[in-house]
């Protein structure tokens, strides 16, 4: 069998749907249940970026067209507006000849787009994001609609995600979660940095309103100033962070020198989970949440913001100390019962709910959509 994943996001930007792919890939190619290996190529736009972060491009990573970064609704993605990307999708698609196309994020426009055009095989699409109703979607719903018709086949990452385009188009769904190495983030080294007494909050972020770091930052001001012993870990990158950077120095000094901007981590995260003793989830609006799943896998408790969709993003958001509200002092709160020592018993619940989402459960039932739609079970 042979696969495309197409999606307008991947390295050297980073997120969510970069590490799906790059990890579903590798469990394709190498999987671990018997079954044989699937023959992959990733298909994602050039982009221009200062410092290369994840993995380098190995020949089975295709750069059709290059894209734009664009920003909205708190966050930022690429869009491969070029029409040049319709005649080297084309020249792709008759050279590789795959069995089957996976577009994640299907809907977005650019790369997803220009693929529904080129392609006349087969499409699995998955998707990825959580939106309330609007009702300037009401104008893009026929876009919505031809693209669900284009798919053999649609998975959602969670209810949430699919529900969400529900509101625009009617069709069946199957849900199948993000996946997590287990095994990696269960054997995590606390860094020698951050092994001197201090207890450790963590959080891995784009820095971006929609990742709630303001609110963090002014919890963990209200906390540290009950406690002289709590450090906060800023893991992440993105066009926030000199504004956040500032919001911390604007804390006493003896509170805002222990907030540490660690900027953008891809390599080693498991490490610093381990030398955490609690995780900081600010996501305003979740559809999933990988990095919720990465943390349990560590045997991590869970202080979050509500999240609008987080009742409907998965199983695994039972086991996080919500806030009340949005309010830093509410989060502090959620904060503290996080903070509140985790026994064996905690840590085992964490990660036996990690382990439902690994990449040895995912894949297996993503091979079994491909399976299903090529009519080879």
């Amino acid at each position: 069998m042979k696969v495309g994943l197409l999606c307008e996001n991947y390295y050297p930007t980073l997120g969510g749907e970069q590490e799906h792919i790059y990890h579903l890939r590798r469990h394709l190619e190498a999987p671990c249940d018997g079954s044989s290996p699937v023959d992959v190529r990733i298909i994602v736009p050039e982009v221009s970026w200062d410092e290369w972060r994840g993995p380098r491009d190995d020949a089975h990573v295709l750069r059709p067209a290059r894209s734009l970064r664009i920003s909205g609704g708190g966050s930022a993605s690429q869009a491969t507006l070029s029409p040049r990307a319709l005649p080297a999708l084309k020249e792709i698609f008759a050279r590789e000849r795959f069995d089957l196309l996976h577009i994640h994020a299907p809907c977005d426009i650019g790369l997803a787009g220009w693929a529904l055009a080129a392609y006349r095989g087969p499409i699995v699409g998955t998707l990825h994001s959580y939106f309330r109703p609007w009702l300037l979607r009401n104008a893009v719903a026929p876009w919505y609609r031809y693209v669900i018709r284009r798919m053999a086949h649609v998975i959602a990452v969670s209810e949430a995600a699919g529900q969400s385009l529900s509101h625009y188009a009617r069709f069946p769904y199957t849900v199948i979660g993000n996946g997590v190495d287990c095994a990696a983030f269960s054997c995590g080294r606390p860094l020698p940095r951050f092994s001197d007494g201090m207890t450790n909050i963590l959080s891995v972020a784009r820095l971006e309103p929609r990742n709630g770091t303001d609110v963090i930052i002014k919890a963990f001001g209200l906390l540290a100033r009950e406690r002289d012993d709590v450090r906060l870990l800023l893991a992440g990158d993105g066009p926030r962070r000199a504004s956040y950077e500032a919001q911390a120095r604007r804390l006493p000094a003896r509170v805002g020198r222990r907030v540490v901007f660690l900027g953008a981590v891809w390599e080693g995260r498991e490490d610093l989970y381990a030398s955490a003793q609690c995780f900081a989830l600010g996501a305003r609006r979740t559809s999933f949440s990988i990095l919720l799943l990465e943390a349990l896998a560590a045997g991590l408790k869970v202080a979050a913001l509500p999240g609008d969709g987080a009742d409907r993003s998965g199983e695994h958001w039972t086991l996080v100390e919500r806030a009340a509200s949005e309010s830093p002092a509410d989060y502090a709160e959620a904060l503290r019962r996080a903070l509140v020592p985790s026994t064996a018993a905690d840590v085992a619940r964490a990660r036996a709910m990690a382990r439902r989402f690994d990449w040895s459960v995912i894949v297996p039932r993503i091979r079994g959509i491909y399976d299903q739609v090529l009519g080879l079970n």
